[in-house]
This record gives C-alpha cells, structure tokens and sequence, in this order.
C-alpha cells in the first residue's frame, strides 16, 4: 500500500468509528426518552436523537463516497 491508500484507509476506519458512536448515541437518547414522563425532555432528547440521526446519514455519505466495495453492495441491495 502507498501513503494515498493508507489515508484512504485510516479515514475510512475513523468514520466507521464515528458511525458506531452516532449509533451508540441514538439508541441512549431513545432508551433516555422511553424512561421518562417529563414531556419537556422528551422533547429536547427527541430533538439530540434525530440530529444524531442527520450525522449518521452525513457519515454513512462520505463513506459511500470514499469506498467503491461499500456502495456496491448498498447498490447491490437497492439502497
């Protein structure tokens, strides 16, 4: 591998990491939603957890655009 390559490649391990945490968020802010009754932070969390959302879709973006074999197999199954 040369320099470009590994770049490529140490890029694309970061967002995949970055993916996992965007993922990791959402699920706490659900789980902190679904426990408990005070309509306010429901609200607020709801609103944290769908911008978690927007990262995650950023994310997995870049990474379509920067990894051939992974948009090939989202093509590979219409998504």
């Amino acid at each position: 591998m040369n320099n470009i390559e590994d770049m490529l490649n140490k890029d694309l391990e970061n967002l995949r990491e970055d993916l996992i945490g965007e993922l990791g968020a959402i699920n706490q802010y659900q789980k902190h939603i679904d426990e408990t009754d005070n309509e306010r932070i429901k609200k607020v969390l709801g609103h944290i957890r769908d911008d978690e959302k927007e990262h995650f879709a950023e994310l997995t973006k870049l990474i379509r655009d920067l990894d051939q074999t992974q948009e090939e197999k989202f093509q590979k199954e219409e998504l």
